[in-house]
């Protein structure tokens, strides 16, 4: 039998780029909110252990006194989706597919905090979500690649496109943000 040997940060690249895989091909929700969840998690520990800008920028915007519930709601689907010991019968219900890119977006954006770079496939996603919410473009100055793709012409056509057109996209934004960190 094959053994798994993998840190932290390996096993996190691994969930939060297969559930960027997964959300472009338009696949299950709950399987990638559950990889996305998961991936989060560890970050979030990680980034709170390292005090990093993003943990810090949370901590600024949510009041202390709403950190719990903050959290609780955010973490509502995963925690579903991990736990039945107090009910095992429940039906979880109100719940937006497109919780799973702000699922992921945070994630990348600890990632970046706790490894100082994105991966081709963070970067791809960070700019697809960009384009579509491009009201999150100044927290990103510092990133030529980023800034480049988002910026570019093709890519704006995106944001006027269906949910299901979005996702297609995303895989050729994926395609392109491999080639583009190859050549810098």
């Amino acid at each position: 039998m094959a053994e798994i040997k993998v840190d932290k940060i390996g096993a996190v690249t691994r969930q939060i780029e297969l559930a960027i895989r997964l959300l472009f091909q338009n696949e299950d929700p709950i399987g990638i909110h559950t990889l996305a969840a998961a991936g989060f998690r560890i970050l979030r520990d990680i980034g709170k252990a390292k005090n990093c800008e993003i943990n810090q920028y949370l901590a600024t915007v949510i009041k202390p006194e709403m950190q719990g519930k903050f959290w609780k709601v955010f973490s509502r689907a995963a925690n579903f989706f991990k736990h039945a010991d107090s009910d095992p019968d429940d039906i979880l219900k109100d719940v937006q597919e497109e919780v799973n890119d702000v699922l992921i977006l945070f994630a990348c954006f600890l990632y970046r905090d706790i490894e100082s770079h994105w991966t081709p496939q963070m970067v791809a996603f960070v700019t697809w979500y960009i384009v579509i919410h491009p009201e999150i473009l100044d927290y990103l100055q510092d990133d030529p690649v980023l800034r480049q793709m988002v910026q570019s012409k093709e890519m704006s056509v995106i944001r006027d496109k269906s949910r299901v057109e979005q996702l297609s996209e995303g895989k050729i934004v994926m395609e392109r943000a491999a080639l583009l960190t190859k050549s810098i």
